[in-house]
């Protein structure tokens, strides 16, 4: 079986804080008293964002890393061992984020919680995939680029 992890945030901890506020919101603002379904629709967005983002799995798709934000999987990036360059483990920076975007500090961050993080090339595009594990996605990868390179090695050679 190939390798698979995953990682789990916390972002459940915004449903009651997203509540709290709009209590708050609702005793301090002057003027009629939010609705009971403001609360239902906020509820159901913030509960709705946290299904597609609470984890992150990193899997072995074959030819493939396959990264997928869950537990409801709406988003998902693959990357062809065939066209990663150069890898490395790091850290992402607390400017980076969280989640699925472009980081101010270069190349497309996916991540749930901390800050550990296995860095991928692709020529020049960057990706920095958030882990708990960033000693068995580094070696899955190297392992994986290394066999992928002397595949492409042994096609250029041909026949003999």
């Amino acid at each position: 079986m190939g390798y698979r992890n995953t990682q789990y945030g916390k972002w459940y901890l915004l449903i009651p804080f997203v509540i709290g506020l709009l209590l708050i919101v609702d005793a301090l603002a002057p003027g009629p008293p939010i609705p009971w379904y403001a609360y239902a629709i906020s509820t159901a967005a913030v509960g709705g964002s946290i299904l597609c983002f609470t984890s992150l799995t990193v899997r072995d798709g074959g030819d493939r890393l396959v990264v997928q934000f869950g537990p409801i999987p709406l988003i998902w990036k693959t990357i062809p061992y065939r066209s990663i360059t150069r890898i490395e483990k790091g850290r992402t920076r607390f400017i980076d984020g969280w989640g699925l975007h472009f980081s101010r500090t270069g190349g497309t961050v996916l991540n749930v919680w901390g800050y550990e993080c296995v860095r991928i090339w692709c020529g020049k595009r960057l990706y920095s995939i958030g882990t708990d594990d960033p000693e068995g996605l580094f070696n899955l990868l190297e392992n994986k680029v290394r066999e992928f390179q002397d595949i492409r090695d042994s096609e250029q050679e041909g026949p003999n």
